[in-house]
């Protein structure tokens, strides 16, 4: 049970972490009779929410959806519901989705605490691709033939990258391609990592994230590149070791899928919201 991970629905509620703090009292509503609730918080917006008190389990699927804005409170009821007798006494940690993390001993009084996903920021090593040279990092771990991918690459870049201009933010690209599933995610890392080493990481990025794939020599001279160079690149064994090693980074990490996302330590829970992105910035500052 300590393994369980709840599962991620769509839902349409406002998330609560990373916004400002003032409104989230008032979101949860009363608390049980005896029950205390405490919010911790970081430049001004709520970084976690903890309770104490008797056990209510439909307080704390209440509390949990206001804390995240995602609508777990059905799955963690029926989870409750159907391990209570065991559960009793019990320390867990919980995933809610891939974002959230619900620290909770169910004793006499009962505590749970509902946080974002955090990694330790050393554990990402060097940032090497990046955009800005001021400001929190927001590290997206991608793939170039992932749709969604390109989908933020065309929609949440832009704005990222006049914010990298005015020093707000660093973007560091991270590579994870998805192999299994699409076939030209690892030649096109390698290619971006050969338009890297003539400087033009990101113009390159940016048409390979067009859907501009398989012809990485052509998409290389029409952005001017030296030809035999980048071709000698492209059969260079340490290149591919690179990316390959990003992706063991990923897998090290938990990673599931692109594009994943982390503003400073904590897991964005959409990086395709430029809103969520925005707050989470906020948050790492």
């Amino acid at each position: 049970m300590r393994a369980l991970a709840l599962l991620l629905f769509l839902g349409l509620a406002l998330a609560q972490v990373a916004k400002p703090v003032e409104a989230f009292s008032q979101a949860v509503g009363p608390l049980p009779p005896g029950g205390r609730l405490e919010v911790e918080t970081r430049n001004g917006r709520l970084l976690a929410v903890a309770y104490q008190g008797p056990k209510n389990a439909a307080f704390l699927a209440r509390l949990v959806e206001k804390a995240t804005g995602e609508p777990f409170g059905p799955a963690l009821l029926d989870w409750y519901a159907k391990n209570a007798k065991a559960l009793e006494g019990q320390r867990l940690k919980l995933n809610l989705g891939e974002a959230y993390t619900l620290e909770l001993a169910l004793t006499e009084p009962m505590r749970a605490r509902i946080a974002p996903r955090q990694v330790p920021e050393s554990a990402f090593g060097q940032d090497r691709l990046v955009l800005g040279r001021e400001g929190p990092f927001l590290r997206v771990f991608s793939d170039f033939q992932c749709p969604y991918c390109q989908r933020l690459a065309q929609t949440v870049l832009p704005r990222l990258k006049v914010l990298a201009e005015q020093g707000e933010v660093r973007v560091s690209y991270r590579h994870f391609p998805l192999k299994e599933i699409h076939p030209e995610a690892l030649p096109a890392a390698i290619a971006s990592e050969c338009a890297h080493r003539q400087g033009a990481f990101w113009p390159y990025h940016d048409r390979l994230m067009q859907g501009r794939l398989g012809n990485y020599l052509g998409l290389a001279r029409a952005l001017g590149l030296d030809q035999e160079a980048f071709a000698r690149c492209l059969e260079d064994a340490g290149v591919r070791e690179a990316v390959e090693g990003e992706r063991e980074l990923a897998l090290r990490l938990g990673l599931r899928g692109t594009p994943t996302a982390f503003a400073g330590p904590f897991q964005v829970p959409n990086p395709l919201d430029l809103e969520r992105v925005l707050d989470y910035l906020v948050l790492a500052r």
